[in-house]
């Protein structure tokens, strides 16, 4: 029976549609980290020259801006937003903001057919080490208010480049979901003289359903109650922390290997699926607890999620976690979940 659930974090609605997975869906998605290898890929060791300068790596040998990383940050050729002070523009219905943002990127992987999944956990702790180390620095820019950190995995994921990285974007502003999240944090907190998270974690952990990784490795791990997406996945520091970029070495370690596992077992479930990884890096109140959002991209977002902004989830929570429990992470075998590739429509 389809049922519909609050999700606190976000203020909105989820519906949790089971019965429709069994609706014929012809596959979608190619697999998302490439196959073969890109003698034109700017991210690839050797063509350092075409992209900018670097301004972070983790190296093992060589100079910087040539072979020998194992992890490269550079600017984004290609900003999202303007750098420098913030300058307003405008009033009313014509207001306008230039400025106060920094766009990076953050390349995760040196070999173009080798995603952080392939990489093994202590590679993912370092680069979220790195990861946190730009955002320290980004979040000093000038006009910079919070720092935002996302991986658009595969074509379908919304890569334009299919070599596996991160994006590391500073911005003068909270926006859309977000500011909304960070305002019902800070409402909760008010009320309660608690986190919003740590009060979710609690009553998860107590539950156990929807817990993929119980914390006792530094992170926990589990898929939200009314989670927008199938398979979706948090992931946080244990015990919880408010900020990324003030975390301590190990936690940030922590969250990176779990992160590592959860990517290892969607591409051994799921058949390499396309994936979206995101989380506030910098510039966190006090009533936030720092936490990884991921999910693959099975589904399309389709009428009502542009429309309404309401979501079909078609695998129950309780479910995904139990089949992301029951993946090993070590192992590529795909099972019978890759039958789940999606269509164009939620009819």
């Amino acid at each position: 029976m389809p049922e519909s659930r609050y999700d606190p974090h976000r203020g909105e609605w989820t519906l949790i549609a089971p019965e429709r997975r069994a609706r014929p869906h012809p596959a979608h998605y190619a697999k998302a980290t490439p196959a073969e290898a890109d003698p034109a890929c700017p991210f690839c060791p050797g063509n350092e020259r075409m992209t900018p300068p670097e301004v972070a790596a983790l190296r093992d040998e060589g100079e910087e801006n040539a072979p020998g990383w194992r992890a490269r940050c550079v600017a984004n050729k290609y900003p999202a937003v303007g750098s420098g002070e913030t300058e307003r523009e405008g009033e009313g219905v014509f207001t306008t903001l230039k400025g106060g943002g920094r766009h990076e990127v953050l390349i995760d992987s040196p070999h173009h057919t080798k995603a952080l999944a392939d990489l093994g956990e202590a590679h993912a702790a370092d680069v979220l080490g790195l990861l946190q180390e730009r955002a320290r620095a980004l979040a000093e820019a000038p006009g910079v208010r919070f720092v935002f950190a996302f991986k658009n995995h595969g074509a379908m994921g919304g890569a334009s480049i299919l070599h596996s990285h991160f994006q590391i974007l500073g911005l003068p502003f909270a926006t859309g979901g977000f500011e909304k999240m960070l305002e019902r944090e800070a409402a909760f907190y008010q009320e309660r003289k608690s986190a919003l998270l740590d009060h979710m974690l609690a009553a998860e952990r107590a539950q156990e359903e929807r817990i993929v990784e119980a914390g006792n490795e530094g992170a926990v791990v589990f898929c939200p109650r009314a989670s927008r997406f199938p398979f979706l996945v948090r992931i946080a520091p244990w015990p919880t922390e408010c900020s990324f970029a003030g975390s301590a070495p190990g936690a940030v370690a922590a969250v990176g290997t779990a992160l590592a596992r959860c990517l290892t077992r969607y591409k051994a479930l799921l058949g390499d699926p396309p994936v979206n990884v995101s989380f506030l890096a910098a510039g966190a109140p006090e009533e936030h607890r720092w936490h990884i959002e991921l999910f693959p991209r099975l589904t399309p977002l389709a009428g009502l999620e542009t429309g309404l902004g309401a979501h079909i989830n078609e695998v129950a929570p309780e479910r995904a976690a139990d089949e992301l429990r029951s993946t090993d992470a070590g192992e590529y075998a795909v099972s019978s979940s890759a039958c789940f590739h999606r269509g164009p429509s939620h009819e």
